[in-house]
């Protein structure tokens, strides 16, 4: 065994404790052996609570100590007169690990039945020992001492043993020595049984799971007989005194000195003794004469507890106080509430105070209110959590009128309640206030209920619930006392040590990691309600598309999407710092022709996402447009959740099923790799040189256009061009050539749409939300040219409009229009084709969004989306300008 491992680990409790009830608390030894039965008794008697076991563990070995200390005080004027010690049957240290603060561990010497024990405490404390034996006889030991402790040694030998073992350790004392020994009193007894004349009982059963139970059981003793054993033991040399419950308020403690031997000290305490048992005599006799009225008490047991407490108050002998916690609870406020009892035994006792610490400093002290009804001492306080931290203790002591302490209760912090790291808190929410936390439990709850109630829900329907984006767990913890059995909860969090702690200290709930993009962790259609308080208000606006499509995706159809977002009353504040540019990154983006999203982005950390350092707002459109899949229940502008945001319950439709996100895209020839291109070019001469070649008067051009049909949509030959790639025709010949001879070149071009994807472009597959762009598709409209296309495959299953959110650059005035087929991509069957102005000669820019959305029939099966922009009106677009479009978060729902 290497005692300096500490086999019982719980350091929090015991160094709580030590810190608080030793004047070295860094030398002091904590470790226990793991077969010490002191503890395992104190885990038993706790039913395994081992908080409860280590702090009665260390408790009683302190206040034995206290007790030997009054004793020791009073017969050697303090520990430092004390040249040997002998802890007789020590056990594990329990005693002695406190009292080498005390005295010099080479005066120390311990002494116990197990060999492993006596090991283990020469090793922990550097005392010297001896093992002791199973009979008094065989007990050799060459060494004197003037103080010899047998702590619940008697309380457990038979009757057989027990004179044997007084003499033994009698003779073992110094001139000027004592022996200390506890014993059971009858008094205890909790079984009826006869006890012989002799005033013992014993019973053959004990703590101890190794020693034999006749040898080591439970004694009860009289004070009569244990007198006339000391007269026996020490053939009538001896003096010795007993103090009721002196030892924990339980065990009797009896003082052991020899007569002739006492200093001249003790001699002047032997004649004020004898002064007090003259008066008492005095008394007594008086009272047998007659001389004492007869309505008085009784009069034989009074003079004997009179003498009794004389006799203690020459020793100047005080028990400790006793007490406890019956209640500890978080307030609605966020702050601790603490109620219990306290009392004392002691002759004209009281109990002063009621002192709580926590992590180490005294934050509250309350004065006990006496009943006398009960004989018990009654006290509650309050206690401000911003005291409090994540990994520290709350401690309860009781201080009597004779300053002597109890410490009755160590609770950890996150037994009464869980509270994450104050870093993590700082994090998720920007203020690390453990009241602030605590104290939002109550109206979490309450306002989540009511506001769906008013929305016509009842919390306890919802059976699967998900917090989404649960930081560290706050709405877990409000929601868990509002539970029924048949409801779950479950967390998620992109912020991996939030997700973490939650998953190794919120037990009652599933909690996952999620990372910055979708999906989550969890299966289609599982969730009942999705919570998603002050998330959407912390995102950049191509995940608040992606994070939207998800949460559909989890939802069950007729499930609820709780959330909330900032709302125009925000944007004068954050407005403000848009404009002193005092941010990482500040976007305004325009969505639709009415919707507005505000970006802000003070510090750009990598994981900023979902977190405070970045604030997102909404108008009105703007949500509609990016949640638009969902069905509107109710809006609350400027709730009462989150510092007024507005909250808004949504609903999967009950024929809901999942947004389609791309599977595939196509991509012009022209753009990929430069041996494609190289086919694709006309004979001997550059695109560029083509486009030259082509440059005719404007009449010319009008009496020889060429129209192809493309998406619905008739475009110049200058196009058209482009569409017969691999074929050996001039420009020249195009433009002058019959118009039905092109024609039918043109259509046979285009009628197979298959030899059109083999000849013009290929398909690039897309990985399902990779971490990269699989949300954006860009092209460019270059120069001299007006029209780009793409192409985006899916599969849908009975969704019923398409929706895409295009995005145009540079900033210029010049219309557009948007031509949309939608084809089977199993017979290349047109589904839908429209045309769509996007901007009515409005100013482009990256920060403003179009929205087309199409109606679609219902159709289970792949589709080709193809999306042309065709420029229609150059307005101040210069001929050689070229044109970004970008087609974001195209979707079937």
């Amino acid at each position: 065994m290497n005692p300096e491992k500490n086999e019982i680990d719980n350091q929090l409790i015991i160094d709580t404790f030590i810190q608080d009830q030793t004047r070295k608390p860094e030398k002091v030894k904590v470790n226990i052996h793991p077969q010490d039965e002191m503890y395992l008794y104190a885990l038993k008697n706790t039913e395994g609570n081992i908080d409860e076991a280590l702090l009665r563990y260390f408790s009683n070995g302190k206040r034995i100590l206290d007790a030997v200390k009054q004793i020791v005080e009073w017969h050697f004027d303090g520990f430092e007169n004390i040249s040997s010690f002998l802890d007789f049957a020590s056990g594990y240290g329990r005693f002695s690990r406190f009292l080498v603060q005390e005295i010099p561990a080479h005066k120390i010497w311990i002494s116990d039945i197990y060999s492993q024990a006596v090991e283990f405490q020469k090793k922990l404390l550097g005392v010297e020992g001896i093992v002791s034996t199973n009979h008094p006889e065989d007990y050799q030991l060459n060494q004197k001492f003037d103080c010899i402790f047998a702590c619940s040694f008697f309380s457990h030998t038979p009757q057989k043993t027990f004179s044997g073992w007084l003499e033994k350790l009698y003779s073992l004392l110094t001139e000027n020595g004592i022996l200390i020994f506890s014993t059971h009193d009858l008094s205890l007894m909790t079984i009826e049984a006869e006890t012989d004349s002799e005033e013992i009982y014993f019973t053959p059963e004990s703590e101890s799971l190794f020693l034999n139970t006749e040898d080591y059981g439970v004694t009860y003793v009289g004070e009569k007989w244990v007198g006339k054993i000391i007269y026996q033991a020490t053939k009538g040399k001896a003096k010795w005194h007993r103090i009721k419950k002196g030892l924990c308020g339980y065990h009797d403690l009896y003082i052991l000195w020899k007569e002739e031997g006492r200093s001249q000290k003790e001699e002047g305490r032997s004649q004020k003794e004898e002064v007090i048992k003259s008066k008492v005599k005095s008394q007594k006799s008086k009272f047998i004469k007659g001389e004492v009225a007869k309505g008085e008490v009784a009069k034989e047991e009074v003079i004997k507890e009179e003498v009794e407490e004389q006799r203690d108050k020459l020793l100047n002998f005080y028990c400790h106080p006793d007490g406890g916690c019956r209640s500890i609870e978080v307030t609605s406020t966020g702050d601790i509430y603490i109620e219990g009892w306290a009392a004392d035994i002691n002759p004209k006792e009281k109990v002063e105070e009621v002192a709580v610490l926590a992590n180490g400093i005294k934050v509250k002290s309350c004065l006990p209110k006496y009943e006398s009804q009960t004989q018990k001492y009654q006290w509650s306080c309050t206690i401000n959590s911003e005291y409090l931290s994540p990994d520290g203790t709350i401690l309860v002591k009781i201080i009597n009128n004779f300053h002597l302490e109890r410490v009755v209760n160590i609770f950890p912090v996150n037994s009464i309640v869980l509270l994450p790291p104050n870093h993590l808190l700082l994090r998720i929410s920007g203020n690390s206030s453990v009241k602030a936390f605590l104290s939002s439990f109550d109206d979490l709850k309450y306002t989540v209920k009511n506001y769906l109630q008013k929305a016509g829900f009842d919390f306890h329907q919802f059976e699967n619930i998900l917090d989404f984006g649960c930081g560290v767990g706050r709405y877990l913890m409000a929601f868990k006392p509002e539970l029924l059995p048949n409801q779950k909860l479950f967390g998620c969090d992109v912020f991996p040590e939030c997700a973490e702690w939650c998953e190794e200290n919120i037990k009652f709930a599933t909690v996952k990691h999620n990372n910055i993009q979708p999906p989550l962790p969890f299966e289609n259609n599982q969730f009942d309600l999705v919570n998603a308080v002050s998330v959407f208000t912390h995102l950049r606006l191509d995940l608040q598309h992606l994070w939207a499509w998800d949460i559909y995706r989890v939802l069950r159809p007729g499930g609820i999407l709780f959330m909330t977002l900032h709302g125009p009353q925000f944007f004068p504040i954050i407005y403000d710092i848009f404009r002193t540019g005092n941010t990482h990154q500040a976007e305004m983006y325009s969505i639709g022709e009415e919707g507005l999203f505000l970006y802000l982005d003070h510090q750009g950390e990598t994981d900023g996402q979902g977190q405070h350092t970045v604030a997102a707002l909404h108008t009105l459109a703007a949500y509609q447009e990016i949640f638009s899949m969902f069905k509107h229940i109710q809006r609350f502008p400027q709730s009462t959740m989150a510092n007024g945001q507005d909250l808004y319950i949504l609903q999967k439709p009950i024929s809901g099923g999942l947004v389609a996100q791309p599977l595939s895209r196509k991509k012009e020839e022209g753009r990929r790799k430069k041996k494609e291109v190289g086919r694709n070019k006309l004979e001997g001469r550059s695109w560029k040189e083509e486009v030259a070649n082509i440059k005719l008067e404007v009449s010319e051009v009008r009496s020889h256009k060429l129209e192809v049909k493309n998406f619905g949509k008739k475009e110049e030959v200058g196009n058209a061009k482009e569409e017969m790639i691999g074929k050996k025709i001039e420009v020249e010949k195009i433009l002058i050539s019959d118009n039905e001879e092109t024609k039918n070149l043109s259509d046979k071009i285009l009628s197979d749409s298959q030899t059109k994807r083999q000849v013009k472009t290929e398909v690039e597959e897309l990985p399902f939300f990779d971490g990269g762009e699989t949300w954006k598709f860009a092209e460019k409209i270059l120069p001299g040219s007006h029209q780009c296309q793409t192409e985006i495959k899916f599969q849908i299953e009975g969704q019923k409009r398409f929706r895409v959110y295009p995005q145009i650059e540079p900033i210029a005035a010049y219309s557009i229009e948007c031509e949309i087929e939608i084809i089977k991509s199993e017979d290349g069957k047109i589904l839908v084709q429209k045309t769509i102005a996007l901007n009515h000669n409005h100013i482009f820019g990256k920060t403003n969004y179009a929205v087309v959305e199409v109606e679609i029939p219902q159709y289970f099966g792949e589709v080709v989306v193809r999306l042309n922009a065709v420029i229609t009106d150059r307005i101040s677009l210069a001929l050689e300008q070229e044109v970004m479009v970008s087609w974001n978060f195209a979707n079937f729902a």
